[in-house]
């Protein structure tokens, strides 16, 4: 029997005013697992407002032990439920069980990190003359708004969550509609945690057009966390710009995996294609262009449909999935257009079409799919498709590969492979993205920071920048 979750303000679970629900799906199965609250902006109203009086009247962003403790407390208590929380994860999302345990993991992770962080958030002093002596002091910036998506729906809450916490910020998460369940089993571990101020954190769950635009509109917000599209996370920008409010965005990739003649190139692919199909290509950091040099391009496009034709397509509750579902059904059809696209301008390698049978009639599954020989001004090269397809392209020189790599609207992440490493070093330099991994990829740890260039975004999440992001420098200067 799937549960009913509302949403949690001052400390309690509420119903929203509207009396209406939305479904969350299990994207394999197309079975209802839970109902969340289908909110109204009175309903952020009464969040906003809630989280600012704890704000102003508790001493949560003045007492930085009680942070530190909040944050490990609740790290504690996911880690006690960890396994529980990734089968619901797997549920509501369709991800693969073993990826989902690695998710959970990585919250906690977060939070541990932050949890020391939280006694951390330092200043400075100057003195520029004999009577005077400045002080640069780190203040949170006070009410921020977060609204996450359903393809990493824990990890990427937490992500942010816990340097704005440990910030001493009070937060209130819109998470996706598609993914709101999971977000409120993790509140309803805070039960219990009394080093959390009642109210200074909220839950309002619902839709993107009613609940989202209405905390960036909100004169009780003073900073919009988002990750999503860049399609929306324009719209954000161009929103809170009209009340000069604070952004940090973490919006779309179209990453590359440049290939040198010297990589390991059984290394080099295999990596490359399981950054791109895991989350069944819905993560904004999947390697989704493969960049290979003329010489072994064929070579290349060899082991990359091996890698995609021997994996386990289905129910991400199977300890055997490697790959689960796409989200939903309208996301399905818009991968399969781009594929159709493919087909049109280059050459489809592998897959290009939906999976049909017992096992995934019910569901929303696409076969893994490598295209390759496609111009630079095709679609599957130029936009973020969020769906298991590679594009593969081929280089002659370091030049061109920096050309190409740097040839869309996006710079979020990206590898590249050689033995040589002075070459290596050379390409890294010149690729637009906040981060590139050298013989390796989708490293992510929570003390090195990570953001967009370009139309990927603005600011940056995870280390010392990632906390400092939701701070507010301010001088304080006396003269004697």
């Amino acid at each position: 029997m799937y549960r009913i979750y509302g949403n949690f303000i001052d400390g309690q679970w509420q119903t929203s005013i509207s009396q209406k629900l939305l479904d969350s799906i299990n994207p394999a199965t197309g079975e209802v697992v839970a109902h969340t609250q289908d909110s109204t902006v009175a309903d952020v109203d009464r969040a906003v407002t809630s989280v600012r009086s704890a704000f102003q009247t508790t001493d949560w962003g003045k007492n930085s032990h009680r942070r530190a403790a909040a944050l490990a407390k609740w790290a504690d208590a996911i880690d006690e439920h960890a396994n529980d929380l990734a089968a619901f994860l797997t549920a509501e999302n369709g991800k693969p069980i073993r990826e989902a345990r690695v998710e959970i993991q990585g919250c906690s992770d977060s939070l541990r990190y932050y949890s020391g962080m939280a006694r951390n958030v330092f200043g400075r002093t100057f003195q520029p003359a004999a009577d005077n002596m400045g002080f640069i002091t780190r203040e949170p910036v006070g009410v921020v708004a977060m609204i996450t998506p359903w393809n990493w729906p824990a990890l990427l809450l937490f992500r942010d969550l816990a340097p704005a916490l440990a910030a001493g910020n009070g937060v209130v998460v819109k998470p996706a509609d598609r993914t709101g369940a999971i977000t409120a089993r993790f509140f309803e571990l805070l039960e219990g945690i009394d080093e959390f101020s009642q109210g200074i954190l909220a839950l309002v769950t619902g839709r993107g057009a009613t609940v989202g635009n209405a905390l960036v509109e909100h004169r009780g917000t003073d900073m919009i966390c988002f990750t999503g599209s860049t399609q929306v996370g324009v719209q954000i920008m161009q929103t809170a710009a009209r009340q000069v409010k604070k952004v940090a965005l973490e919006l779309g990739g179209k990453s590359p995996n440049i290939v040198f003649d010297d990589a390991d190139l059984e290394k080099a692919i295999t990596t490359s294609c399981r950054s791109l199909f895991m989350t069944s290509g819905q993560i904004c950091m999947a390697g989704s262009r493969l960049l290979v040099h003329e010489s072994i391009y064929e070579d290349a496009i060899q082991l990359a449909k091996a890698y995609a034709e021997q994996l386990e397509v289905g129910d991400g509750a199977l300890e055997t999935t490697d790959m689960g579902p796409i989200i939903s059904e309208t996301q399905m059809s818009a991968v399969l257009a781009y594929i159709e696209d493919g087909r049109r301008e280059g050459r489809v390698v592998t897959g290009g079409n939906r999976l049909s049978g017992p096992r995934y009639d019910h569901g929303f599954f696409v076969a893994p799919t490598v295209i390759a020989d496609l111009p630079t001004t095709s679609r599957v090269i130029q936009e973020e498709i969020f769906g298991p397809v590679l594009a593969v392209q081929s280089f002659q020189t370091e030049q061109e590969a920096i050309q190409l790599a740097n040839g869309t609207a996006y710079g979020l992440t990206a590898g590249v492979w050689a033995e040589n490493l002075s070459r290596a070093m050379r390409v890294a330099r010149e690729i637009q993205a906040g981060t590139v991994w050298v013989n390796g990829y989708n490293r992510n740890y929570a003390e090195a920071e990570s953001g967009g260039f370009k139309s990927s975004g603005i600011g940056r999440t995870r280390g010392i920048d990632g906390l400092l992001e939701f701070t507010e420098a301010k001088h304080i200067n006396i003269t004697f």
